[in-house]
């Protein structure tokens, strides 16, 4: 999903889109808001916008097209240069999975221009997934960028937290969760509201 089509989040979406364009973005970025928000989508449409061949540009931004085979095989997780690690079935992020992931940083991109590495709920990782972590977000390789997506990012290492510069992530508004709700998820108005009244700008709880 591009930048352009999720809801919400305008100035750090702004931000992103000129980062991408000024080839400006850290190597590392920490995604940090309330659960259910979209920081993950956020994320993927990041990656996306640095791997798309045909992007949209105007007023130094940069989105991707979103209809490139780029951009749909990232939208369905299987690009080989956009990697996403979440927690398995016992809720934690292994230190073998950051290991696979921090190898497979070092090789230059298969097709696109960039390698991106998506941690969902980096806040799983345990300490020593983290420490593992460290040296490659200290000397990250030049053509690949880790994002970072916790709805905890205090709970992460320090040393994790002051070399991923923080893009801070807010709740929604009552009619963006409703105007989601409708128009992705197939709600009638009056139940998307009843949703999003106690759903605290989190599609995420207005889905339960």
């Amino acid at each position: 999903m591009p930048f352009r089509d999720i809801v919400g989040h305008r100035h750090v979406l702004a931000l992103l889109a000129r980062g991408v364009s000024r080839q400006s973005l850290p190597p590392a970025l920490l995604l940090g808001g309330p659960s259910g928000v979209g920081k993950r989508t956020m994320a993927v449409a990041l990656a996306q916008a640095l791997n798309c061949p045909t992007p949209m540009r105007g007023d130094e931004r940069v989105d991707a097209c979103g209809d490139c085979p780029s951009c749909r095989r990232i939208a369905k997780g299987v690009h080989p240069d956009v990697v996403i690690v979440e927690p398995g079935d016992n809720g934690s992020i292994k230190i073998e999975q950051i290991r696979d992931v921090i190898d497979r940083a070092q090789y230059r991109p298969f097709e696109g221009r960039m390698r991106v590495v998506i941690i969902d709920e980096a806040d799983a990782a345990g300490d020593d997934a983290q420490s593992a972590l460290l040296k490659t977000l200290e000397e990250p390789p030049s053509s690949s960028m880790f994002v970072l997506v916790s709805s905890m990012p205090d709970a992460l290492l320090s040393t994790v937290r002051s070399r991923c510069p923080r893009l801070r992530v807010g709740p929604l508004t009552t009619a963006e969760v409703v105007d989601v709700l409708v128009r992705r998820h197939g709600y009638e108005e009056p139940a998307a509201r009843a949703a999003a009244a106690d759903a605290d700008g989190s599609i995420g709880l207005a889905l339960q």
